[in-house]
């Protein structure tokens, strides 16, 4: 059962923080039914760092959330400690959480589960991580599936600053008995069918407005190719292409220039759409775009020398608890292998071997390869280029 700690440490956060954080941001969580007692697995899409405190707002009673804890501020991750959470190594098998998520759901706890296991980067929904379905059966407690709406365009994974607008959350149980009849396999389509989710999309077509300021503070996280000049961030090592700047998203190689809103559609200031590769009418078709793009950039269709490239990257890996610095260089990836060069020395990866490429709050990503752990430090360049690539190079995590 939970520590006394935890159920204070939760009823406070449930009668100051989280009626703050909704009346702030324009959550709308009291609108959805309270989550039923007993013990529960809660499932939920997952777009927003504050997450597990929206669905705690649900819940009169702690909810045990597996969390990232790594590049988490050390207070702020104190804090969910104290509330309950327990931390997971992210993109990285982890068994010493798996035990401890068996653990507590025999000691008659409810488990909060982020099944997609990152943030969303464009507000779509991500393939749900292998196995939920079997931990589901072995976990043996009724599932809530709980459907967030607002949660992604509240703060986009790349931005720097909130946006106001209704941010809705409302669920499903399916109780242990019920769980108990249905298969792996059904339970993994039911759980990817109820938190299928496109936030971009779902707040245009359903009327829902969001309002905010710095609208495009931090976009060049998420966007690195330009769909009029088709420049890709620092393929030719002039730095970062595209740039935002309070509503405002710019190319520095062929000056386009485009206005962004808080639901994320983009309006062309001084480009023809003609002009466009693709038609954009908003950042999730912009992403979409890009990834489609992608392979055809590491093969160097249309440009001279192929690959991708990120300059002024520091590569480090992981020896037991140290880390060990290898050097300040480029990290390329072309239609051979991801290698990294700093001048010194040379680091060559099998892509077929690159296993669970993650990124930790824009602060540094992390990949492995042959049983080893290393991690990339972009200094503020686009991580989110390289998530898409080295995932998709590499085999599944």
């Amino acid at each position: 059962m939970p520590m006394w700690y935890q159920r204070i440490a939760w009823e406070t956060l449930r009668a100051s923080l989280v009626p703050l954080l909704m009346s702030r941001h324009g959550f709308d969580a009291r609108a959805a039914r309270p989550l039923p007692g007993g013990p529960l697995v809660i499932l939920s899409n997952h777009a927003n760092t504050l997450d597990p405190f929206a669905i705690g707002a649900l819940s009169n009673r702690p909810v045990r959330f597996m969390a990232n804890l790594e590049g988490v501020a050390p207070l702020a991750a104190a804090f969910a400690g104290i509330l309950g959470a327990y931390g997971r190594r992210k993109g990285a098998p982890d068994l010493a959480a798996l035990r401890r998520t068996l653990s507590l759901a025999a000691a008659g706890e409810s488990i909060g589960l982020f099944p997609e296991g990152d943030r969303s980067w464009d507000g779509a929904s991500q393939a749900l991580r292998p196995g939920l379905g079997r931990l589901l059966k072995r976990l043996g407690h009724s599932i809530v599936l709980v459907r967030q709406k607002g949660n992604y365009l509240a703060r986009p994974r790349w931005a720097k600053t909130w946006r106001k607008g209704p941010w809705n959350l409302s669920w499903t149980m399916f109780d242990r008995e019920e769980v108990a009849a249905m298969s792996e396999g059904l339970l993994d389509a039911l759980v990817d069918r109820a938190l299928a989710a496109d936030d971009i999309k779902e707040a245009m077509a359903e009327g829902r407005s969001f309002e905010g300021e710095g609208l495009a503070l931090g976009v060049g996280r998420l966007l690195w190719h330009c769909p009029v000049c088709g420049k890709d961030d620092d393929g030719e090592g002039r730095g970062t292409s595209l740039t935002g700047r309070d509503d405002r998203i710019a190319c520095s190689r062929c000056g386009s220039r485009w206005r962004i809103d808080a639901n994320l559609r983009v309006h062309p200031l001084n480009v023809p759409r003609g002009l466009m590769a693709s038609p954009i009418a908003d950042l999730k078709d912009w992403s979409d775009w890009q990834l489609a793009s992608l392979p055809g950039l590491i093969r160097g269709e249309g440009r001279g020398a192929g690959g991708i490239h990120a300059r002024g990257v520091v590569l480090s890996r992981h020896r037991g608890r140290a880390l060990e610095r290898l050097g300040r260089g480029v990290l390329h990836l072309d239609a051979a292998e991801p290698r990294f060069e700093d001048g010194r020395s040379r680091q060559v990866f099998s892509a077929s071997e690159v296993r669970g490429f993650v990124d930790n709050f824009n602060a540094f990503s992390e990949f492995g390869h042959r049983g080893e752990r290393w991690r990339l430090e972009f200094g503020g360049g686009n991580a989110a280029k390289w998530c898409y690539a080295l995932s998709r190079a590499g085999g599944a995590s």
